[in-house]
């Protein structure tokens, strides 16, 4: 049997394309290596508790937002449940400010100009500009031969683009703000983005802040793995197959076009592959994965040329927590809560202590319990706590070594949470931790990176690698490519694939 598309990985956007193509009445196959679908959109259940491994909430889901059209195509709206998180964005607290930032736009300036009286004029400008890049960047054409037609207009037309396109967040910042604690709080999240400001492409992070204030947050009501779980149902109920626990181990080329992939069952990877055949082929694994192990020597070598140079993104820690309350019973009111070091003085402070001291490293803490997740039983709730990290920091450990880190970094963290939150640590039931070598081990991700290659200004936005590979009919779909990393990210690009694919059978 000859697939139309193949799909190598079921993490979120290779599901978003299988299941469009699917929709379309394609015949569909996705193989993945691990035994659940979804790949960072997916949870797990431990003493009653519900885990969700990436999703701390949702951007988007206002009028305009991209992601709307593609959930009523995929009939998403109809078997997931989005929570809208009415606490507000996130609560900053460093030694020096405590508040919280509401998600509507309008709110937020309020808050900051009280907090930040002195920044008014810098504060509402900002305001627009982010507003106005995301306008821009939603108006410019997708496709290249529009592009084409356009582009010596873009300056005139998109003039936000090619003038914040150069500069980086922390740039940005600078050129509107005299006050560290205000470029502090707006750059509270940079976890999601980057690990860097004076790295990470300003347009990123105008289109990160500006959706976050236009729809506010959500939440997947009984984890991220409704979402995925919805997909790939939805594909097999069109007619589509998933394979779990299969590994692709090569993509066959013939004549410089892509025509098939061998894969083996992860329970005997010693096994004679087997031989399966598409007409395209959707990668949903990593672009270093693909251009170093999927592809020959030979087939590779365009492919290795273009990602050679190419900085991957950076990861993450997740210490995740079980309690037997929720925690507005000990006063706990946010949903999202950005906790800085004193140390950090200023946004150029910001890099080091993201590979800094653990016990002065900035991390964010999600209370699940503040909003109906559906997470844990009646009366109790779970948390998580993340921060940035380095596979470095966990490799070449012994399995004595890497256990014991495991606790001493838990340990750590809630110590921590305990003085954000008096008298947390009573009320643990569980404990868990997810660093960069496991991410890796259960996504194959180089250095169990979340974000694919580095959103940096040379990196970012139109100059990210393309979807399209330099071999006939095969795509790409997932953080590597355009647009990026996050949810809304990979789904776009799951979209846009099936969207190019489907555009060229009808040719």
């Amino acid at each position: 049997m000859t697939y139309d598309a193949i799909v190598i990985g079921a993490g979120l956007a290779g599901l978003v394309a299988g299941a469009k193509l699917a929709r379309e009445e394609k015949k569909v196959l996705v193989l993945e290596q691990h035994s659940i679908p979804g790949g960072y959109s997916t949870s797990f259940t431990v003493k009653n508790y519900t885990i969700d491994v990436g999703l701390q909430s949702m951007d988007g889901l206002y009028k305009r937002d991209p992601k709307i059209g593609i959930f009523e195509d995929l009939d998403v709206f109809y078997n997931v449940e989005f929570v809208h998180i009415t606490t507000g964005y996130y609560r900053f607290t460093n030694s020096r400010e405590d508040f919280s930032l509401p998600d509507k736009r309008e709110d937020a300036i309020e808050v900051l100009i009280r907090q930040f009286p002195k920044e008014e004029k810098a504060i509402r400008s900002f305001f627009d500009t982010i507003e106005t890049i995301t306008t821009h960047t939603h108006k410019i054409p997708r496709t290249k031969a529009l592009q084409a037609m356009i582009g010596p207009l873009v300056p005139i037309l998109y003039s936000s683009i090619p003038k914040w396109g150069r500069r980086t967040a922390g740039e940005m910042l600078d050129m509107f703000f005299e006050n560290e604690d205000l470029k502090l709080v707006l750059a509270g999240t940079i976890l999601y983005y980057g690990d860097d400001p004076y790295k990470l492409s300003a347009i990123i992070f105008s289109l990160a802040l500006s959706s976050h204030f236009k729809g506010g947050n959500h939440y997947i009501k009984g984890g991220s793995m409704k979402l995925s779980g919805h997909l790939a149902n939805f594909i097999r109920e069109k007619g589509g197959t998933i394979l779990l626990n299969q590994k692709v181990s090569k993509i066959i080329v013939k004549n410089g076009k892509a025509v098939g992939v061998e894969y083996v069952s992860k329970k005997d990877e010693s096994a004679t592959p087997t031989s399966v055949y598409g007409t395209y082929i959707i990668a949903n694994a990593s672009a270093p994965q693909v251009a170093s192990e999927l592809l020959s020597e030979e087939d590779g070598k365009k492919l290795r040329d273009k990602v050679k140079g190419l900085t991957i993104g950076h990861s993450t820690t997740n210490v995740y927590l079980g309690f037997n309350k929720t925690l507005t019973e000990l006063g706990h009111s946010d949903f999202a809560t950005v906790v800085n070091d004193p140390s950090v003085f200023s946004l150029k402070d910001v890099f080091g202590n993201h590979y800094g001291d653990y016990s002065k490293r900035n991390y964010m803490f999600i209370d699940y319990g503040q909003v109906d997740s559906g997470m844990a039983p009646y009366g109790k709730s779970t948390g998580i706590i993340s921060f940035i990290d380095n596979l470095e920091s966990w490799d070449g450990l012994d399995v004595e070594q890497y256990e014991q880190k495991k606790r001493d970094i838990v340990n750590i963290f809630i110590n921590r949470l305990n003085e954000l939150i008096p008298n947390v640590k009573d009320h643990i039931e569980y404990k868990g931790i997810a660093n960069p070598r496991t991410k890796m081990r259960y996504t194959l991700n180089p250095g169990g990176t979340s974000i694919g290659y580095a959103q940096s200004v040379p990196q970012a936005g139109m100059k990210r690698l393309k979807s399209k590979s330099p071999i006939n009919n095969l795509h790409f779909a997932s953080a590597w490519t355009f647009p990026g990393g996050g949810f809304s990210s990979t789904i776009w690009s799951g979209w846009q694939v099936a969207a190019e694919i489907l555009n060229k059978m009808k040719d």
